[in-house]
């Protein structure tokens, strides 16, 4: 939601900058630098277009101008600080994201060009300065806000002053999720060495011969016609995993599914001569395997088993097998959400399983969820040692915003300030 929200603000601020409507002037100075008029009017833009109710406009064009000379203070100051850097190629990517972003909404850079009477080229560098000095101001309170700590009496003190009017502790649960992707690689492979090991099977009981297998359901083109057969090779001229399961076999025998670049094979030993094999193979590529979406219901639900069965860790599986790469190399974890706010499905499942269960894999558009209840909290009134850390926060947040305020208006006397 805050992201959405700083588009609305871009698009805005763009639509006024952009605009010849707009007649600029100074509205302050601050040291080497000058506030003007349209900078202002893009808050109170901001401000009408996401306001429910009516605001008085004059006195919130007072309050952004005293908050924009504040930042421009603390940019002044920002400069000349040798430990803060703002590299261009930062500037340059945070530049691109944000009108990328724009440009995905409205549907294409052309139409993006036209609602805006302007280039992209030109747009970049209108916001290549404000990027900069916003990275700056953020880097200088950041700096300043990481010397505020509180002590474990503030907290207290801060508990026992507002704990009648902290809202109750919403429930939460705390998971990590192992995705199984329908299009994933994984699912791909898993796919192919199944057929192949329904065909292998089928081949042993007598129902198919090796050759008509080949013939029927082999995916290599210039050997199927042949029923499978490659004809004497020698060691190195076929690839290695291949080559290493063919010479391992006797004459007459069918391997297991072998995986090279290719795909999968299952391979039959003809004949074999010193250093030369004569082999039959049936090729499933993984890449063009059928039937997604119960493959990857199968794929998951053996996953679920084997931990359930402790063959492998959650996290060992995660790490493994997951298709979402921002989860994958973090155990999985997603966070701690707020159970009310969840779908009803998973609102239901989560809060009728245990701490410490795995979820039966759930199903969404790219693929199927097997989710680990890490911890479960109901909600309850705030509670001075269950609840420690989020109030330790709050507290911190507050006398943060309180000492930031004061230092601010100590560098406000050190800049040279006109209101116009």
């Amino acid at each position: 939601m805050i992201y959405k929200r700083a588009l609305i603000f871009l698009i805005i601020a763009l639509s006024i900058k952009v605009s010849a409507e707009v007649v600029d002037r100074i509205m302050a100075i601050v040291g080497d630098e000058i506030i003007l008029k349209s900078e202002v009017e893009q808050y109170v833009e901001h401000q009408r277009y996401t306001s429910k109710n009516d605001f008085n406009e004059k006195d919130f064009r007072k309050t952004v101008l005293d908050e924009l000379v504040s930042n421009m203070v603390i940019y002044d100051v920002a400069l000349k600080d040798s430990t803060i850097k703002v590299s261009d190629d930062e500037v340059q990517r945070i530049l691109d994201s944000r009108i990328n972003n724009i440009i995905e909404q409205v549907g294409s850079e052309e139409k993006f060009e036209k609602m805006y009477n302007t280039t992209v080229s030109d747009l970049k560098k209108l916001y290549r300065s404000d990027i900069r000095r916003s990275l700056f101001i953020d880097r200088l309170k950041n700096k300043y806000s990481q010397r505020v700590s509180v002590s474990r009496r503030e907290v207290e003190d801060f508990y026992n002053v507002y704990k009648d009017s902290l809202p109750a502790v919403r429930s939460t649960v705390s998971l990590s999720q192992l995705v199984i992707k329908f299009s994933g690689e994984l699912l791909q492979r898993s796919k192919s060495a199944d057929i192949l090991k329904e065909l292998r099977s089928r081949i042993l009981s007598g129902e198919l011969t090796f050759e008509s297998a080949a013939e029927q359901y082999s995916q290599d083109d210039a050997t199927k016609i042949k029923g499978g057969n490659l004809g004497f090779t020698t060691r190195g001229d076929l690839v290695t995993d291949y080559e290493r399961a063919a010479f391992n076999l006797e004459p007459g025998d069918i391997s297991d599914p072998v995986k090279t670049s290719f795909g999968h094979h299952i391979i039959k030993l003809i004949e074999k001569s010193g250093e030369k094999i004569n082999t039959s193979h049936i090729l499933i590529k993984d890449s063009s395997t059928p039937d997604a979406d119960s493959t990857a219901l199968g794929f998951a639900v053996n996953i679920r088993d084997s931990i359930l069965n402790k063959k492998m860790t959650f996290e060992e599986a995660v790490k493994k097998y997951s298709g979402d790469e921002k989860t994958k190399y973090t155990n999985g974890q997603i966070g701690i959400l707020e159970t009310d706010e969840l779908d009803k499905k998973y609102s239901d499942i989560f809060k009728n399983a245990e701490t410490g269960s795995i979820t039966d894999p759930i199903k969404e558009n790219d693929g199927y969820y097997i989710y680990k209840i890490i911890d479960k909290k109901s909600a309850h009134a705030v509670d001075i040692d269950q609840d420690y850390n989020t109030l330790k926060n709050i507290a911190l947040d507050k006398k943060r915003r309180s000492e930031q305020k004061k230092w601010i208006d100590d560098l406000r006397k050190k800049v040279y300030i006109e209101v116009k």
